[in-house]
């Protein structure tokens, strides 16, 4: 892993020639193709990847799964069945890789998402559920013609790469729709460059509002969709309410593919109750309760926001935090700035980590409450919990590296 993260010229490379040519040569004519979901959006796409896993698992399918970035273990990336991978299977993968690359040079992203279709191929998986790593377009994962697409919801992230206006980062993510391809939008606010290039392409896109709407009512929610898996659910098990329209993107396109992979709804039910995703609003300590959370742009924290106040604590709100250099510090902190009471800042073991004294200096000029710097994330988390009382609550939010440290040091 190391050597590959080394191996090429550039840690972010998009594009789709180098993969393709190499996939090529991997593929084998005999090869069985399974039926293939690929799931692109801004946030949400590792939970619908995690909804669709758990439901299509309980209706019996044989499930592959290629989900990024992890949080603990490389393995985490690579499921099948619900299981990650083992180190001999990724190893195996990587050297035929390797083997057939000759002189092509891959990227870290890149030589993951071969090794997760190569494996895929070999345990004879039914689908195939793909999560975009960036964008869509010009992802590794879209040199797979997928028969279903998700777009789960559209904002400003990843600027550098995608760009700042909405309309444009859309039909981006709309890259990996195909001709006479189901896909759904679960983004009601969708721009409309999405469903024109739709329907340029001649995809058959259902979108969020229009074809299909979501109703909560206390502790169920309700899905109005012209067809048999329409009707009430109760609320997921993963936390807020941005999982319900996330649950309901995809019942709505289990529902849009059901006479190709024919899904009960007791499965769906039974799916949706027992998804479990790390690091999403992931409780992990009472007295004081202490949530993780990846969120690290502004639509994700205004979710991890919402979720806070709803939560009505009556002590203090304690945040360990941090942030990549190429993300919005402003926007991703903005919600919270009223109501946490203490920061604990600390930079990101990782080359793209914001530095310490940017971080301190922007909460030292917006936040009336207290700020203290660390070394690293991990003895942040250690400070906090020292501090905080069994009345209080501790988020800790801003990065995946933010809820990988903090799951370690626990």
């Amino acid at each position: 892993m190391a050597w590959q993260e080394n191996c090429h010229v550039k840690k972010i490379d998009l594009g789709l020639q180098r993969v393709s040519s190499v996939y090529k040569r991997l593929k084998t004519s005999t090869s069985k193709k399974p039926y293939t979901i690929t799931v692109a959006g801004t946030n949400g796409k590792g939970s619908c990847v995690a909804f669709l896993e758990s439901i299509l698992l309980a209706e019996g399918y044989r499930v592959g799964v290629y989900s990024t970035p992890h949080l603990l273990c490389y393995n985490e990336r690579v499921r099948v069945n619900g299981e990650a991978v083992s180190d001999a299977s990724l190893t195996e993968a990587f050297s035929r890789i390797d083997k057939a690359r000759e002189k092509v040079s891959l990227s870290y992203f890149e030589f993951g998402t071969l090794a997760a279709l190569t494996i895929f191929e070999k345990q004879d998986v039914d689908i195939q559920i793909l999560e975009v790593g960036l964008g869509g377009r010009l992802d590794a994962v879209n040199i797979i013609d997928a028969n279903a697409a998700l777009i789960t919801s559209i904002d400003i992230d990843h600027v550098a790469w995608l760009g700042n206006d909405r309309s444009v980062i859309a039909v981006e993510k709309a890259g990996v729709f195909r001709k006479n391809q189901k896909a759904i939008c679960a983004d009601k606010t969708v721009p409309n460059s999405l469903p024109e290039f739709a329907a340029q392409l001649k995809t058959d896109l259902k979108l969020s509002g229009v074809d299909y709407k979501v109703e909560k009512d206390g502790d169920i929610w309700r899905l109005l969709i012209d067809h048999e898996l329409a009707g009430d659910f109760p609320i997921p098990s993963l936390k807020g309410e941005h999982q319900i329209q996330n649950a309901a993107g995809v019942v709505a396109l289990l529902a849009h593919v059901s006479d190709d992979i024919p899904v009960q709804k007791t499965s769906v039910l039974d799916g949706l109750q027992n998804t479990f995703l790390p690091g999403r609003l992931q409780l992990v300590g009472t007295a004081p309760d202490i949530y993780l959370d990846v969120a690290h742009n502004r639509q994700s924290a205004v979710a991890l926001a919402k979720f806070i106040k709803c939560k009505e604590y009556k002590g203090d709100i304690h945040a360990v935090f941090s942030i990549l250099d190429d993300k919005d510090l402003s926007k991703v902190t903005e919600p919270f700035l009223e109501f946490v009471n203490f920061w604990y800042i600390a930079p990101l073991n990782i080359d793209r980590s914001e530095k310490i004294e940017c971080l301190s200096e922007f909460f030292n000029r917006h936040s009336k409450y207290q700020c203290s710097e660390h070394k690293s994330i991990e003895s942040a988390f250690a400070k906090t919990r020292q501090l905080a009382k069994k009345e209080d609550l501790v988020i800790c939010f801003g990065s995946f590296y933010v809820v990988e440290a903090c799951l370690e040091g626990l």
